[in-house]
């Protein structure tokens, strides 16, 4: 009887478990805390956006994208709707296409797939981390921090990478995986808040407006993102800034100054809105700001006004032309110089980790260490937000289990 290790209780190491549990293998899963699923629980608002309907290669950052293709070729998003129907789970779809139980629960997707592996006799061992990996001749021996030793035939590495540690994210997964000769790329944070040093702009704490976030780098557009921006006391988050910040970060660990644009009204042209804004202005008493109260928050436009130069008591008929399209350019594209990254403790996932070209992408199996197969986001790959690091998970770990 074939002896299998899982090493992680998150996506890809439960479903790693389920497909690799048969009559004829004894599969044993190690988790390091004391419940399985933790990230699993917290993810879409605790909500779980298991995938989602516009899954495509493109939504991933490798530095092989053939990779990714084909392991969604191998087990893509008809496969994954089909495991979680089969295990009693319907999907409901939210915006932008994302899938979520139907009921509308994280837990209930740990609770399933948990109720599958003890039905399937997958021996869980909670609150067992993995200190050490050893090959011992043809064995592996597992090694806890509590001294405990195990043997086993083959060992699949679902361990996570380092994001969000206060629920288990940590280096132990790339600590082993190097030990074992496979070559790290330096993890970074991503999908997460950026911190923006300009004091001025922390005043907006807690206000929303729907803006197009542009990244650019040395006058080349980078990437962009158009949807929710929430002004924060240290700079931004919300949708829109967390779908950037991978770019970000990337830039600023690479020593590149990027510069963060900010559309405050991208539906419209400069031309339209300089149209929209004189229409506003045909009260020459007014102050400029208290002139906008009616097109967009009033501490927006304060603050955006005072960015660009202009008094707080400055009257509309004392703007000329020149000031006028000042005004209009500072609205539709507020330049920003965004600070160090934040920590790991906010990332959503994180980028970098194994390098891919050493994995087999249709097993996942180590192509330096026979039956080592490494899976989800210990890899150096990375989604955008959207369901599709989840999706990943459930590719990589159930290509590893059925590879067993």
């Amino acid at each position: 009887m074939k002896k299998i290790a899982i090493i992680g209780g998150g996506a890809s190491g439960l479903i790693a478990a389920f497909f690799a549990s048969r009559p004829d293998h004894q599969v044993t899963l190690f988790e390091k805390q004391g419940k399985l699923g933790r990230k699993i629980a917290t993810t879409g608002n605790g909500r779980c956006n298991i995938t989602n309907q516009n899954l495509n290669p493109d939504k991933y950052y490798s530095k092989d994208p053939n990779f990714i293709k084909k392991v969604l070729a191998e087990f893509g998003l008809d496969k994954t709707k089909k495991f979680f129907q089969k295990i009693g789970l319907p999907f409901l779809e939210g915006e932008q296409g994302k899938l979520y139980p139907a009921s509308w629960q994280a837990i209930t997707v740990v609770n399933l797939l948990s109720y599958q592996l003890k039905k399937k006799r997958v021996e869980v061992k909670l609150n067992r981390q993995i200190e050490k990996i050893d090959l011992d001749k043809k064995r592996f021996k597992l090694t806890t921090t509590g001294k405990e030793t195990y043997f086993f035939d083959k060992v699949i590495l679902a361990t996570g990478s380092q994001a969000h540690p206060p629920i288990g994210g940590s280096k132990k997964g790339y600590e082993l995986s190097s030990s074992l000769g496979h070559k790290i790329n330096p993890p970074f944070p991503a999908i997460l808040p950026l911190n923006i040093p300009l004091k001025i702009l922390h005043r907006l704490q807690g206000i929303k407006w729907n803006c197009l976030l542009t990244v650019k780098n040395k006058n080349e557009i980078i990437t962009s993102f158009k949807g929710e921006l929430l002004f924060t006391g240290y700079g931004l988050s919300g949708p829109a800034a967390l779908s950037i910040s991978r770019s970000v970060n990337e830039l600023i660990l690479k020593n590149q100054v990027p510069e963060i644009i900010v559309d405050f009204f991208p539906k419209v042209s400069e031309v339209d809105l300089l149209k929209k804004f004189n229409l506003l202005w045909h009260d020459k008493e007014k102050k400029v700001s208290f002139s906008l109260l009616g097109i967009i928050n009033d501490k927006i436009a304060e603050i955006l006004l005072s960015i660009a130069g202009f008094e707080s008591n400055l009257r509309v008929k004392n703007l000329t032309e020149v000031e006028k399209n000042r005004i209009i350019k500072i609205f539709k594209g507020l330049s920003l110089s965004p600070g160090k990254p934040r920590s790991f403790n906010e990332a959503v996932v994180a980028a970098g980790g194994v390098e891919t070209s050493e994995v087999n992408p249709t097993n996942m199996e180590s192509k330096i260490v026979k039956n080592l197969y490494l899976t989800g986001e210990l890899l150096d790959v990375d989604g955008q937000s959207g369901g599709y690091n989840l999706q990943f998970a459930w590719s990589s770990g159930a290509l590893a289990g059925l590879a067993q």
